[in-house]
């Protein structure tokens, strides 16, 4: 898997759990450079059409994203920085619930 191109796997794919396991241990203790990006896809067509909210890092968020959810985990798109994984909408959050409540 080292020498992917821009690759997708659906969670129907024989090599599915294998490219969702190779991530996990690839992306493990990895912070990234300064340049290091996190970027949530909540696009409301794709959660009404597909079911499904996207995460594209290139950190060890990849691989805590895995632990934390991989039975909604759908897809991944293996890129050459990163990959961008695809999970079941109802096992993601609101996005307001990641700032913190500030009093002023």
């Amino acid at each position: 898997m080292k020498n992917f191109k821009n690759t997708s796997y659906t969670e129907d794919h024989p090599d599915f759990k294998k490219v969702v396991s190779f991530l996990e241990n690839k992306y493990f203790h990895n912070g990234g450079g300064e340049e290091a990006e996190v970027i949530v896809n909540w696009h409301k067509m794709e959660v009404k059409e597909d079911g499904l909210v996207s995460i594209y890092a290139t950190n060890s968020i990849l691989s805590s994203a895995i632990k934390r959810a991989r039975p909604a985990l759908r897809k991944v798109d293996l890129l050459q920085e990163g990959a961008t994984l695809y999970f079941d909408a109802k096992a993601v959050r609101p996005l307001h619930m990641v700032l913190k409540v500030i009093k002023g």
